[in-house]
């Protein structure tokens, strides 16, 4: 090719970059530039616009002088080159810093907490990190309030419903509800009417937040959760029946030793009530105040059993379902077949005896063959047996409360069958 060709060739290319370089220079782009950027970078571009002309009009010079020295286009092509590369080198390096920005505060939006905000360059990027910084500061703070605030709502709230849900607490609707396989203890507090007729308003109040801390301690450690607080009653949520009896004999026993240790005090008495089946779980309230529910027979018939206590003279009570859906051996003995006016079904109760102290447990266990057998003949009407056996039950533990109850019925279902004189 002829050096015409080359000159024309580089000519171009120069005017190419002293367009291009013009237009960064004074375009709108540079002008969003950060200030020592923009003013660094256009000193470059300006040594670069020189040495284009300078460039250029040796070009000229040669061509209109017949100077056919390649080397000399070469040499300047080589420099112009390589102004253009280190304003191009000059511009990446001097615009790193806002890549970490983009990157810290898309970072930052997305939520995240720990950033490494630390920006090298000119003052105003130092700023910029330092206002990011107060910002990501200001953004933890907030998050630990909320946190605090959450911590603070839990308090009030049964938050172990959430992981049946698979929500948070601020993405809940009322009427959201599922459907699950749960076990339901009642326990409540027979003399708290009592004890505010004898003790003071704050001494009663003492009393039953010692009772109630007390439950729900147990309940906790034995995996379950509070639903709500009755007045000086509970009512508590397992997803195991054995973690459920757990609770209830180690509740029971728990009161006895506070019974035994509070000398000169009425002893607290109380009854259990166990029960498992499915519920449904929901949201329920209005958009100012929501809370979860438990809605099913389950709960209702939970809380009729635990009054049955207070007749049978009995501590913890529970229904044959339950009973049937534990898979470690319970120590426990029928105590009959209750019907109530709005259940279709006959409902089989059974009584906990790990409730009681082995002194107290063992002359159950003794007579347990017999107490059954007595309240089998007792539901068929067959009192005379009946009879027979409760009464060998009272004979040899003379502590066993439901079987003086059930010799007491028996005696005055007799009396009733005998004829008139």
């Amino acid at each position: 090719m002829s050096l015409n060709f080359y000159i024309v060739a580089f000519s171009v290319i120069a005017l190419s970059f002293c367009i291009i370089l013009f237009l960064l220079a004074f375009g709108r782009y540079n002008k969003r530039v950060l200030k020592k950027i923009y003013i660094d970078t256009r000193l470059y571009m300006y040594i670069v616009m020189i040495s284009a002309i300078f460039y250029i009009g040796t070009i000229f010079y040669a061509f209109n002088f017949g100077t056919n020295s390649t080397l000399s286009y070469v040499v300047f092509a080589l420099i112009f080159l390589l102004f253009c590369l280190s304003v191009m080198l000059t511009l990446i390096a001097s615009l790193r810093p806002l890549k970490k920005i983009e990157v810290s505060t898309h970072d930052l939006a997305l939520g995240k907490k720990n950033l490494n905000i630390n920006f090298e360059g000119a003052i105003e990027f130092e700023n910029i990190a330092k206002n990011l910084k107060g910002v990501q500061k200001k953004y933890r703070e907030s998050d630990k309030k909320l946190n605090k605030k959450d911590v603070m709502y839990q308090k009030f709230i049964a938050k172990d419903y959430l992981k049946f849900f698979g929500k948070k607490i601020d993405e809940l609707e009322i009427g959201d509800s599922i459907q699950t396989k749960l076990s339901v203890l009642f326990c409540d507090m027979r003399n708290s009417y009592f004890s505010s007729e004898t003790l003071s308003l704050k001494d009663n109040f003492d009393l039953i937040k010692d009772f109630l801390e007390l439950v729900s301690t147990n309940i906790k450690k034995n995996g379950g959760f509070v639903d709500k607080f009755l007045g000086d009653g509970v009512l508590a949520i397992f997803e195991s029946e054995d973690d459920a009896i757990t609770c209830a004999c180690a509740i029971a026993k728990q009161l006895d030793y506070k019974n035994l240790v509070s000398i000169g005090k009425e002893p607290i008495k109380f009854g259990l009530s166990l029960n498992s089946g499915m519920c449904v779980i929901g949201v329920v309230g209005t958009e100012k105040q929501k809370q979860f529910s438990v809605v099913s027979d389950v709960v209702n018939l939970c809380s009729r059993l635990e009054h049955l206590n207070k007749i049978f003279g009995t501590r913890v009570l529970f229904t044959k379902s339950f009973l049937s859906n534990l898979k470690s051996p319970a120590k426990s003995r029928y105590v009959g077949t209750i019907e109530f006016d709005d259940l279709t079904s006959k409902i089989p109760l059974f009584e906990s005896l790990d409730a009681y102290a082995d002194a107290q447990k063992l002359p159950l266990s003794k007579t347990l063959q017999e107490f059954e057998s007595g309240v089998r003949f007792f539901e068929k009407g067959d009192y005379v047996k009946a009879k027979q056996y409760f009464s060998f039950c009272v004979k040899n533990n003379s502590t066993d409360v439901l079987a003086k109850y059930y010799l007491s019925q028996t005696i005055n279902q007799m009396a009733t069958l005998l004829p008139m004189a």
